[in-house]
């Protein structure tokens, strides 16, 4: 491999792994919460996505080891904050995994969503069980294919006119609101989730030379994207009609009159979502995998088998996807997702501060800078949001306790 191809590498599976149910539906959310306001949104999600990412792949060279920030927080911080964050990052990604399965229904199957979500949740749990990888190959189509299709959607949202907006009252949902900025930032933060792909990868091993150039390269092209995507639904559908859209890059069409476009919109969404989802399982096993090393959940989940992998934490992910995504609506899932991933990142981040200067690739500050505005989007976000974090925090460190004392009889 040249020079230069080793030193974009982490690029191509950065962005297929980044590129999908963010765009498709959390602007809806992030409208609902500021109305035009979710693109200063989108940027402040960035900075906190940003700092996330250097700090992880930071430290994913000095613990090496599947885990993630379960993984840093547990060594750096301690015992009770690493049950804190693993708990968070579990669920989180259990969750996420739920809206993305649930994208892939609205916008595929919308006749029957939620029996969508179910069944492509469980295809790609036996999937993962049975050691499929998406090769570099398959990367690439993905990211070919979903850009492809994010192009031709803003071309047509720009090309066309929008409908003239009807009065309605400065109370609604998808008004202009600057003081829902930092709540709309947490929706959008959903849309970066994924770095970790390259930056704390188990399937390969990146220099600091990798990720100097991989990580700019793929945050700065989803803001782009993102931010592209989230003007052309707002010039076609206006703030109050981007909230209240399940599937918005389906309804902009339609207000573009190009319903001709959108079987290749549920095509293009239906690809993304599907590799998201394989990876997004294989993430949540891997969780559970390095959990169940240090006896946090059973430590049979983190046997592996001829595969691979291990078959009942991939079984087990699958499930509680599907389980997740017949409880919740897309929209709903990415605001507990996010919302549990910013705390999950703000105790990543809080580790990351303590590495020595030698251990480190990336500035100090960027870590504070990380926590703080994890913790500041976090807690603008709906009480209901926060208020499921704190329960999966408080059970997932009694059921830790009580795991951990039971594998050491």
């Amino acid at each position: 491999m040249s020079d230069r191809l080793r030193a974009t590498a982490g690029i191509i599976p950065g962005l297929s792994g980044m590129l999908g149910a963010g765009l498709l539906v959390a602007v809806s959310p992030a409208a609902a919460a500021a109305g035009t306001w979710l693109l200063a949104g989108a940027v402040v999600a960035f900075l906190a996505a940003l700092c996330s990412a250097f700090s992880t792949s930071d430290q994913s060279r000095r613990f090496v080891g599947v885990g993630g920030g379960y993984l840093y927080s547990r060594h750096q911080l301690g015992l009770l904050p690493g049950r804190m964050a693993g708990s968070a990052a579990l669920v989180g990604r259990i969750v996420a995994g739920a809206a993305i399965a649930g994208t892939f229904g609205v916008y595929v199957v919308p006749e029957q969503p939620v029996v969508a979500a179910i069944v492509v949740s469980l295809v790609a749990a036996v999937a993962d069980a049975f050691g499929v990888r998406p090769s570099r190959g398959v990367a690439i189509a993905v990211m070919v294919i979903t850009l492809i299709g994010m192009a031709l959607f803003i071309a047509v949202a720009f090309a066309i006119a929008p409908p003239p907006p009807l009065p309605l009252p400065a109370d609604v949902a998808g008004a202009d609101d600057a003081s829902g900025l930092l709540a709309a930032a947490g929706a959008m933060f959903f849309g970066f989730l994924g770095f970790e792909y390259v930056t704390s990868s188990s399937e390969q091993e990146y220099s600091a030379r990798q990720l100097h150039v991989a990580v700019p390269v793929i945050m700065v092209g989803t803001l782009a994207v993102t931010v592209a995507v989230g003007s052309a639904a707002l010039h076609q559908l206006g703030g109050p009609r981007l909230a209240l859209s399940p599937a918005p890059l389906m309804d902009a069409l339609a207000a573009a009159d190009a319903l001709s476009l959108q079987p290749l919109m549920a095509g293009v969404a239906g690809i993304a979502t599907a590799y998201g989802l394989l990876l997004a399982i294989g993430s949540i096993r891997r969780t559970l995998s390095a959990m169940a090393e240090f006896s946090d959940v059973p430590p049979a989940l983190a046997i592996v088998g001829s595969r691979g992998v291990s078959a009942p934490a991939a079984c087990l992910s699958g499930a509680a996807v599907a389980v997740a995504a017949g409880l919740l609506n897309p929209p709903q899932a990415i605001g507990i997702a996010a919302c549990l991933l910013l705390f999950y990142y703000a105790f990543t981040n809080a580790a990351a501060r303590l590495l020595l200067p030698s251990d480190r690739a990336w500035p100090r500050r960027a870590a504070c800078f990380g926590l703080g505005l994890s913790v500041l989007i976090g807690m603008n976000m709906s009480v209901k949001y926060l208020a499921v974090v704190v329960l999966v925090m408080v059970v997932g460190c009694v059921a830790g306790a009580v795991t951990s004392r039971y594998a050491r009889k």
